[in-house]
């Protein structure tokens, strides 16, 4: 794993636990739910809810850190038989491809969740603000690419040396 320093590695690190602490929140609501409507009948209100928002926090909190693993799906098969030379720039390229996509899609999330701001959007059964769990997912849309661009900048840093 390529361990980041200074305030990016701190974020990655936070965010890394948050996105821990939600996938055992996810299971442990559910677990619970499934519990109450076996032994009593009665569902947990709300659960399906709480465990979707907290799936989208534990996505979008992992990116940082599943960049950084390599754990993200990629052509390994094709790409491996590349020279050396030629697996460098598809990288290079797919990381750059990669902080055009994402960039764009948090610069859209972002605004996605001023609008639901606006319109007062809340979710069906807790009626908690939608465009808060937007903006969370965008916060780490963000983190990822800044991730992607120092990835890009030590690129031309080894490149350049």
């Amino acid at each position: 794993m390529e361990e980041t320093s200074g305030p990016l590695g701190v974020t990655e690190k936070a965010m890394r636990i948050i996105a821990a602490i939600c996938l055992a929140a996810m299971a442990a609501m559910t677990g619970a739910d499934v519990f109450m409507r076996g032994a009593f009948n009665m569902p947990i209100f709300g659960c399906e809810e709480i465990v979707s928002i907290l799936g989208v926090i534990a996505v979008g909190f992992a990116l940082p850190y599943t960049h950084y693993q390599k754990s993200h799906i990629g052509v390994e098969i094709l790409v491996r038989r590349l020279p050396q030379r030629t697996r460098n720039v598809v990288k290079l390229a797919t990381n750059i491809a990669t902080l055009a996509l994402i960039a764009v899609i948090t610069w859209r999330m972002f605004l996605y969740a001023g609008t639901l701001a606006e319109s007062g959007e809340v979710s069906m059964n807790l009626e908690l603000p939608e465009y808060m769990v937007v903006y969370v997912l965008s916060f780490g849309f963000f983190v990822y690419s800044i991730c992607l661009v120092m990835d890009i900048v030590k690129f031309f840093k080894v490149k350049g040396d």
